[in-house]
């Protein structure tokens, strides 16, 4: 058998058992690495050292993937040599920090205090974690977005194919090339300096579990394992080295291991014109991510926008926190339940989607009026929706915000407490309630609801800046900049250029100058 053939078998026979891929172009170098492997064994022909690698396949040898032995392991270290850095690709890990995670940890805290579990729980893993960067950069972030992280029951997982890449994250120790997009500054806070090497903290190694995969093929999800039930999945330069049956395969079972809702992250492009089964992708301007699809009442996948966007505010007598020029008008929009909580299961399918059809109509009808100062009327057609389907969110908050706009509090409060117990993760209710309090005078229910929004969501800017309006009026100057500096933080991670509010055009750098200067013109 020629040498050409038999290496064609080693590229195949290394592809079904890990996906990876060995290019055309790179036989030549691939033959290379077979040679020394054949050479350090002393064997005499790649016939011999391909029955080598068959029978502890065929033994069910994986020893090298539990305890870094066998020839399959010495033969990897050779075909995956990785390369990584912290916080690599800075636009996904803005979306990790903005978005992605305040999501989940807002999700998984719903569902800790629904449930009444013991520890709110979040469990994110790194696939092809190469020497451990990622998924200790992701347990920096978890504690610095969740402050009570050691009340929390956290999963950071790291696998990959190369046990020595393994045995190197366990030790949590790299040179400076590892921390090209860390500012120098940081680094004391993260990791401290033996030698020529920085060593990540013990407070973030503890977060991090690492162990050897194989993606291709191990079986997951295995909750013997701990791979099951994942809010995240990184795996990033992975699928560029897999032919498109692994990634086909690799991106089934990572559907069925994260939890509904849960997101995969691949390298930018990586998967641009695959398969991806039952993914949905979702486009960002930092990146494309896939989602799993969400079956639960608590699905946040519609709440991102939120998290950064200014509510319309309840007509009040008192000053803002956001000048006129940032202000907006009373006419908000609130966004729908998903329509499957529309139909009666006892309808037919036709009766469905007459029923849905109807009830997109009211309500954009309601909408529309209610923008239009028609509120009365506004008032009419929600009440119909919700006599139709009393669990329309979008109804019930749109009457409490009519009723508030009328001055009828406690009509208000009862439709923002059912919109609240229809979808409880929803911030326009709590922003209602916030501001019907202070209406009221109570302050301190007012600063309940708004900090309550704080606990859910904490990238939301404007309850920070109501609760600095609030405690400036109390003439507690030293809580007030607490809070705007808190916005402010915020604002200075975004761009410039972010659109923060609509439907009016406010950019995340028009509001970090206005924040700018209320400390500079307020700091006690």
């Amino acid at each position: 058998m020629s040498d050409v053939i038999i290496i064609e078998r080693f590229a195949q026979l290394i592809s079904n058992y890990t996906g990876l891929r060995i290019r055309a172009q790179d036989r030549e170098a691939f033959g290379k690495k077979l040679w020394s492997r054949i050479n350090a064994l002393k064997l005499s022909s790649l016939e011999q050292y391909y029955q080598l690698l068959e029978k502890e396949l065929a033994q069910g040898d994986t020893s090298w993937a539990i305890a870094g032995r066998g020839e399959w392991k010495e033969l990897l270290m050779l075909l995956t040599v990785g390369e990584s850095y912290f916080f690599r690709d800075k636009g996904q890990f803005w979306l990790l920090k903005h978005i992605i995670l305040p999501e989940a940890i807002a999700h998984q805290r719903q569902i800790w205090y629904a449930q009444g579990t013991s520890k709110p729980s979040l469990r994110l893993w790194s696939a092809g974690c190469s020497t451990g960067e990622e998924p200790y950069s992701l347990a920096i972030l978890l504690t610095e977005l969740i402050p009570d992280w050691e009340k929390w029951d956290l999963l950071i997982l790291g696998t990959d194919i190369n046990p020595e890449a393994i045995a190197k994250a366990k030790q949590g120790s790299y040179n400076s090339w590892s921390f090209r997009l860390v500012e120098p500054e940081e680094m004391p806070k993260y990791f401290h300096r033996r030698n020529n090497e920085w060593v990540i903290r013990e407070k973030f190694r503890k977060l991090v579990t690492f162990q050897p995969g194989n993606l291709v093929s191990d079986r997951f999800p295995d909750p013997t394992k701990n791979i099951a039930n994942m809010n995240l999945i990184i795996c990033r330069n992975v699928f560029v080295y897999f032919d498109p049956p692994a990634i086909a395969t690799t991106l089934e079972k990572f559907y069925q291991t994260l939890r509904p809702g849960g997101y995969l992250i691949s390298a930018h492009a990586e998967l641009h014109g695959q398969n991806l089964g039952k993914f949905r992708a979702k486009v960002f301007p930092q990146s494309v991510v896939y989602q799993r699809g969400a079956n639960s009442s608590l699905n946040l996948t519609n709440s991102s926008p939120q998290l950064l966007s200014i509510p319309k505010p309840v007509p009040t007598k008192r000053t803002h926190a956001v000048p006129p020029p940032f202000q907006s008008s009373n006419r908000q929009t609130t966004r729908n339940t998903p329509q499957g909580l529309y139909s009666s299961p006892s309808l037919s399918t036709e009766e469905k989607q007459h029923q849905s059809s109807l009830l997109k109509t009211l309500f954009g009808e309601a909408q529309t009026l209610f923008r239009n100062d028609r509120v009365q009327v506004a008032l009419q057609k929600a009440q119909q929706v919700v006599r139709l389907q009393p669990r329309h969110f979008g109804a019930n908050s749109l009457i409490a915000e009519i009723y508030a706009n009328l001055g009828d509090y406690q009509q208000a409060e009862h439709y923002c407490k059912q919109a609240i117990a229809i979808d409880s993760l929803s911030v326009e209710p709590y922003y209602l309630m916030a501001r019907i309090a202070e209406e009221k005078g109570d302050v301190e229910k007012a600063k309940y609801w708004l900090k309550r929004i704080i606990y859910l969501l904490p990238l939301s800017i404007t309850a920070y800046l109501e609760l600095a309006a609030i405690y400036q009026a109390g003439k507690d100057m030293k809580r007030a900049n607490k809070m705007r500096k808190a916005a402010l933080e915020i604002l200075q991670e975004l761009p410039a250029e972010y659109s923060i509010d609509r439907p009016e055009t406010v950019t995340a750098g028009e509001l970090r100058r206005y924040v700018q200067n209320m400390l500079e013109d307020r700091h006690p």
